[in-house]
């Protein structure tokens, strides 16, 4: 099977509860992109056009055709056009584009170059997800700030290790980096220390946190705390998701479900074959808080598994914080269902493949609240 065969073939639009209208504090952008993820969009708006106090709801890869929305307080350009992506003023707001005004995304994805048995296997797991739903995992992307065998920036943070977080970050490949951040993040490892020569190597939200190694060598921690506020808050949140991810396979698992357990590159998902009445209504009311010293629980059961994940992590809840002080920088808690079901499913019968000669396409679309995710949903299908 192959998923974003094309730009095309994974289209994802965000849905919002705000209506611009003619009046209000923010501007409101919709942006349309491919072959580039938001913040790097983010960014070519602040450096080149002058944005300010950019809102976004949510993070869309560069791996898929994306319509989102931003919101901004300073007065832009109507519309900018550049290679691969465009933005076009819609209204004003009296609130501004954030993650509390996302409904959710409506998908349509296409899986492409199926096997027979494939198909099958996603013709008969269809009605299930459907009826059903299916584990609501953070996929791989959300967890982006993890290396290869080396693991979390933020566990680096937690135990004040800062020197081995910004080693992590710039001179650790990821599973996610191509050959040229490869063969950058290698350039950057053989020059660790010498700041001059590897500022011209570093990507551009990471030259303040060097210059200021150039000025204060060895502050490692003033290095992170130069770091953008946002890009802290991933690394945040990627090792709260992961921990989140681990918990739910280990209540799954225990839970005496008929499973099917796919490996990734930091962990296992467990996907539920069929459930019954009773099981799906005890699932559907599960709610799984992110870890932090605030998170609060409403089941014994999913307490003592996390509780026993962050145990493997020589950690508590309590000690899920950073050693060092900066406003509004700390692991948030949210509550998360465990699992999601898609409104107004639709599936395409199958279809000989324009591009895999021999081989079957399926399209599907599909309505997700927000922070689920459709990568997921197509693992949910997949045969076993």
């Amino acid at each position: 099977m192959k998923l974003k065969a094309r730009p095309e073939d994974f289209k994802v639009e965000e849905r919002l509860r705000l209506r611009p209208g003619r009046r209000g504090r923010y501007a409101v952008y919709r942006l349309e992109k491919q072959l580039w993820n938001t913040l790097d969009v983010i960014r070519e708006l602040e450096r080149r056009h002058r944005f300010r106090h950019i809102g976004r709801a949510g993070l869309k890869d560069r791996y898929s055709r994306s319509v989102q929305y931003l919101s901004t307080i300073t007065a832009g350009p109507p519309a900018i056009r550049e290679k691969n992506w465009r933005l076009e003023f819609v209204g004003r707001s009296d609130e501004p584009v954030s993650r509390d005004v996302l409904l959710g995304n409506r998908f349509t994805v296409t899986l492409r170059a199926l096997q027979p048995e494939e198909t099958e296997a996603v013709l008969e797991a269809w009605p299930v997800v459907c009826r059903s739903g299916f584990p609501n995992y953070y996929d791989e992307q959300r967890l982006g700030s993890a290396r290869h065998g080396q693991g979390f920036i933020a566990r680096r943070l937690i135990a004040g290790h800062y020197n081995g977080a910004l080693k992590l970050w710039l001179a650790t490949p990821s599973a996610n980096d191509d050959a040229d951040a490869r063969r950058r993040k290698r350039t950057i490892l053989e020059h660790w220390g010498d700041w001059r020569a590897c500022l011209s190597h570093v990507p551009p939200e990471a030259r303040a946190a060097i210059g200021w190694l150039i000025a204060e060598p060895g502050d490692f921690e003033g290095a992170v705390r130069r770091i953008d506020r946002p890009l802290l808050e991933l690394f945040l949140n990627a090792w709260q998701s992961w921990v989140w991810n681990e918990t739910l396979t280990l209540v799954l698992e225990r839970s005496g479900l008929d499973l099917r357990r796919l490996e990734y590159n930091l962990g296992t998902f467990a996907f539920y074959r069929r459930v019954d009445a009773g099981q799906f209504r005890y699932l559907s009311r599960l709610v799984i808080p992110a870890p932090g010293p605030r998170a609060r629980f409403t089941s014994d059961r999913v307490e003592q598994a996390m509780t026993e994940v962050l145990a493997r992590e020589r950690l508590t809840l309590d000690a899920a914080k950073l050693p060092f002080r900066l406003r509004g920088l700390f692991f948030r808690t949210w509550d998360r269902p465990a699992v999601v079901v898609p409104k107004n499913p639709v599936l395409s019968r199958p279809g000989p493949d324009d591009i895999y000669p021999g081989r079957q396409r399926l399209t599907a679309g599909f309505f997700l609240p927000a922070g689920s995710y459709a990568t997921v949903l197509v693992k949910a299908l997949l045969p076993g």
